[in-house]
């Protein structure tokens, strides 16, 4: 239960700081705190196997603004597993990530991108409308950054998220 406590002191503080400070946050660390929790509090199938054994891998396909915001989370606990960040040139690897964050510039190619995919247990993540049909669609909304899950992909990847991020969800419908 400690985690939990953790998330929530996470997030609130992180919104607070934004909201107090204007953006003393930047955008691309927010964003990869919300990409690290949310690999903490999704469950995996457990007969994903080759996953299973190393460490837990978060992908970027096409470049993207994340600067060290995520080199910051390399080594970090999740369930008992280290994470890895792992930034991709091409489809031919995002079958072997637990999270895959889909940039803007690759966005326009999801067809390609859930082809290449298959109903692999993958959670996708996007930042921009464009990405129709990711499982989590993040957004920001005023001084504050939002997220919407589209539960009928999350499913389709036999993957379960907790409750309690389903309820920091602004919806939790299908977004494609």
């Amino acid at each position: 239960m400690r985690w939990l406590r953790g998330f929530w002191c996470v997030l609130v503080g992180l919104a607070c700081v934004m909201q107090v400070q204007g953006q003393a946050v930047p955008e691309y660390t927010l964003k990869a705190t919300y990409l690290y929790n949310f690999m903490v509090f999704a469950d995996w199938p457990r007969q994903a196997e080759p996953k299973s054994a190393g460490p837990m891998l978060l992908c970027v396909l096409g470049p993207d603004s994340f600067g060290s915001a995520l080199s910051n989370l390399e080594g970090k606990n999740i369930n008992g597993r280290k994470l890895a960040v792992v930034r991709l040139k091409g489809y031919s690897e995002l079958k072997s990530c637990h999270l895959l964050f889909i940039t803007e510039r690759e966005a326009p190619n999801m067809n390609a991108i859930q082809n290449a995919l298959g109903d692999a247990p993958v959670l996708t993540v996007a930042d921009t409308p464009v990405a129709v049909g990711s499982a989590i669609l993040l957004t920001i909304e005023g001084s504050r950054l939002v997220f919407d899950i589209n539960m009928p992909k999350v499913k389709r990847a036999g993957l379960a998220l907790s409750s309690k991020v389903l309820q920091l969800a602004r919806s939790t419908g299908n977004n494609s």
